[in-house]
């Protein structure tokens, strides 16, 4: 039996990294700026968008921009000439979890395709209905949920929707800076430079035990701590496409580019061959799982996230 081929999305951290992973095999490019989207890989100024967009629909691939930033007054006030200028670039979508964007388009007339992605709020067929109804166009799926519950929601839903199968997940987000904060109060003598590493990002990676590093990052949004885990669904990949899941996504935020590209390269050959074949694919998976484990860095444990564990609040 042949599948739908579901897009794979891949995140990026500049131009050249979102070109290699189109010729990886991606579908569709995930990228933004930290200063209206939470944990982007890099930040993307408006003329990089540009060359990507440009590079990608070439190619007739998409690019989505990430605007899920928590918004305060000051930053809504830049909202509207932001999204003015994606649209006039000719992006695919933005990805967005603030209520706040509904009006923000409708007062100014502005249409952009609105990815739904309000991080833990995304559980139960009901919510994303209604915000279907508010004008969703895509809606991306909390990483807390199992299996049956992504599949259900799916089965529910008349519009599009997105999972993450491979890479780190966030655990924790405070406004505050909280690895900044705790040097200054320890040692303030040690902290010489850091306020020049702020204007960029401090990244802290803290091993507690040699099966335990959760990495940390800080940008303008606050610092975000991550999972000890990452997410590997390539031998896992034929429930959701059985199921119709419509987008697949890579995060690749904190890896190399090398690392990137292969895991974009081995879960496009996985897809179109579990589309093909579901035979052919249960004989390579295993095969696709070691190459991934031949370059996997030995801290990072791989496992299926909570797709089949219970979520424990």
């Amino acid at each position: 039996m042949v599948f739908k081929y579901p897009e794979l999305v891949a995140t990026a951290r500049d131009v050249e990294e979102a070109k290699q992973l189109i010729e990886a095999g991606a579908d569709a490019i995930r990228i933004g700026h930290q200063q209206y989207g939470l944990r982007v890989s890099g930040d993307f100024e408006l003329n990089d968008i540009k060359k990507t967009v440009k590079y990608s629909h070439d190619r007739n691939k998409k690019v989505y921009i990430v605007t899920n930033a928590i918004f305060h007054n000051a930053n809504v006030d830049k909202l509207p000439n932001y999204l003015d200028c994606l649209v006039d670039i000719e992006v695919d979508g933005i990805i967005c979890g603030d209520p706040s964007i509904f009006p923000i388009l409708t007062e100014t007339n502005i249409n952009l395709p609105i990815h739904w992605n309000p991080e833990t709020l995304s559980t139960n067929y009901d919510t994303l209905a209604f915000w279907q109804s508010k004008g969703i166009n895509r809606a991306l799926l909390s990483n807390e949920l199992g299996m049956d519950a992504v599949l259900e929601i799916k089965d529910r839903l008349t519009l599009p929707v997105e999972v993450q199968v491979h890479g780190m997940t966030c655990i924790f987000q405070s406004k505050r800076k909280l690895v900044t904060n705790y040097y200054n109060y320890i040692n303030p003598t040690e902290l010489i430079g850091v306020e020049e590493l702020n204007d960029k990002k401090l990244y802290i990676k803290q091993i507690k035990e040699s099966d335990s590093n959760y990495p940390i990052f800080e940008d303008c949004n606050g610092t975000h701590v991550m999972s000890n885990e990452d997410i590997c669904m390539i031998e896992h990949l034929e429930p959701l496409i059985k199921g119709g899941v419509d987008s697949l996504r890579i995060n690749g935020i904190l890896n190399s580019r090398e690392y990137n590209s292969k895991i974009v390269e081995l879960y496009r050959k996985a897809i179109n061959l579990c589309c093909d074949s579901t035979d052919g694919y249960h004989r390579n998976k295993g095969i696709f799982k070691h190459e991934i484990e031949k370059i996997q860095p030995a801290y990072r444990i791989l496992d299926t996230g909570f797709y089949y564990k219970e979520q424990i609040y």
